[in-house]
């Protein structure tokens, strides 16, 4: 298949006026916008829904989430409003399909932080596949998980894809397979990036993220950590990846270049912006000159929702290892000791979250996430 090329959608002013020459000149076939990101339809900018609107109508708009928390061990009143909110979304614009993050939500700001990791287990892949479902049930199209960019230890990016195939197995969902993502967990322990696409489902993938990011010193080793922040250009090694992938996904319906909208103050910026799209876009005509691209019509899925019970799955005991783990990184002051505690509780231990095997470097990461946006 030959994937449309298209954005995430960001409502800044700047934003915008980087895309425009984009979308003047017909270079945009698909737009993926988080909806959740606005809190209310009043604070919207006028030209967003009339844009939405013009891309839903033709099957070519994505709803990609950000606050949903899928790997909490409880469900807050803010998981249901979440819900409720899709819910409304989706009966307002025709999506043609959404998505969500894996891991857990840290904070009201996760979509400027990170979602951090959970062990993966059996007890969080069943409330994975109870959120799925729930979420499923609310959408009646077509349900994909994005992978994650953090992790604490190198056996959390090993064991990552096997689990998310068997996270969506039961909706039959597909993958959101973000490069720069990997990318970072690539860099960051030492991993070859195409040995760790391989040990994705790729047969699930529908969707391909791209974007940039940034480079964070830790004083726990002499090589600065990988973020996955959207703030900065494309890098080389990502679009290469681009390449690489592209052959072996082939159901991928749509490649996303994703960049905050914050982040282009300057005209060069701008231009920046403009050319990585633009060479994201040569690349997957030259990779998948000659196939067919997506059909532009409005998917609804192959089988009715499963029925699950009315309560929602929870687990207290994942619930408390979630908050300690986000008060003993959130109240670090000393890096050296934090890592000490956290290696040492029985709780964290117990509950398969392998403290011991957590690099330094990622701890400090997460310390200073936390500190910034809780």
């Amino acid at each position: 298949m030959k994937p449309w090329v298209g954005i995430a959608l960001m409502p800044e002013a700047e934003f915008i006026a980087s895309a425009l020459p984009l979308f003047e000149g017909g270079e945009i076939d698909v737009l993926e916008w988080s909806f959740d990101t606005i809190a209310k339809q009043s604070h919207e900018p006028a030209w967003l829904p009339v844009l939405l609107q013009e891309y839903s109508e033709r099957g070519r708009l994505l709803a990609h989430g950000v606050r949903y928390s899928l790997l909490s061990g409880d469900f807050s009143e803010r998981q249901h409003a979440w819900l409720k909110q899709t819910e409304a979304e989706l009966k307002r614009y025709p999506y043609r399909h959404i998505t969500e993050h894996f891991g857990f939500m840290t904070s009201e700001h996760f979509h400027k932080g990170a979602p951090l990791p959970v062990p993966l287990n059996s007890q969080t892949l069943a409330i994975g596949r109870d959120r799925l479902q729930r979420l499923q049930q609310v959408a009646c199209i077509p349900v994909g998980i994005e992978n994650l960019a953090f992790a604490f230890s190198a056996a959390q990016v090993k064991e990552q894809g096997d689990f998310l195939e068997k996270l969506i197995a039961p909706i039959d969902g597909f993958l959101i397979l973000d490069l720069h993502n990997l990318w970072c967990q690539a860099v960051n322990f030492g991993t070859d990036a195409e040995t760790l696409i391989r040990s994705y489902p790729l047969h699930k993938v529908r969707e391909i993220h791209l974007s940039g990011g940034s480079w964070s010193t830790v004083s726990s080793r002499n090589h600065p950590v990988r973020r996955d922040t959207h703030d900065e250009a494309l890098p080389e090694e990502v679009l290469r990846l681009l390449a690489y992938a592209l052959p072996l996904c082939p159901n991928t319906e749509a490649v996303i270049f994703e960049r905050l909208g914050n982040t282009l103050a300057s005209r060069a910026e701008q231009t920046g912006f403009a050319e990585d799209y633009r060479a994201i876009r040569q690349l997957v005509e030259r990779v998948c000159a000659g196939k067919e691209s997506p059909v532009e019509s409005i998917r609804a899925l192959f089988l009715p929702p499963k029925e699950h019970s009315t309560l929602p799955q929870i687990s207290k005991s994942l619930k408390a290892q979630q908050e300690l783990l986000v008060s003993l990184l959130a109240n670090s002051e000393d890096l050296s000791h934090t890592i000490e505690k956290l290696r040492k509780q029985q709780v964290l231990i117990q509950g398969d979250w392998q403290p011991e095997r957590w690099t330094p470097e990622m701890i400090e990461t997460a310390i200073r996430l936390l500190k910034k946006w809780n």
